[in-house]
């Protein structure tokens, strides 16, 4: 599809290509001169964190992880399962 500049070297894109006003998206120019355009999220400074890829695989195998959860309804409990877990008890 061929699109133009205006005078402020700005694109305007067609809604086909699913872009919305105020998305972001990451612009990227390649040695040979082409432009893409990919749309992100973008992340809080303050969680990016949770967003390494270690992170990522902990997620993932938690979510795939067979035992049952548990329900932690007091101080006390949650105590005495973080114990269990560091091997404490």
């Amino acid at each position: 599809m061929l699109v133009q500049t205006d005078s402020r070297r700005r694109v305007t894109l067609p809604p086909s290509v699913g872009v919305n006003p105020g998305d972001a998206l990451e612009l990227e120019v390649l040695e040979d001169g082409r432009i893409i355009l990919v749309p992100v999220e973008p992340i809080p400074r303050h969680q990016l964190w949770a967003w390494t890829s270690e992170t990522k695989e902990v997620i993932t195998s938690s979510l795939t992880d067979p035992r049952p959860s548990i329900s932690v309804k007091s101080t006390k409990e949650a105590a005495a399962i973080a114990k269990r877990w560091a091997g404490e008890d």
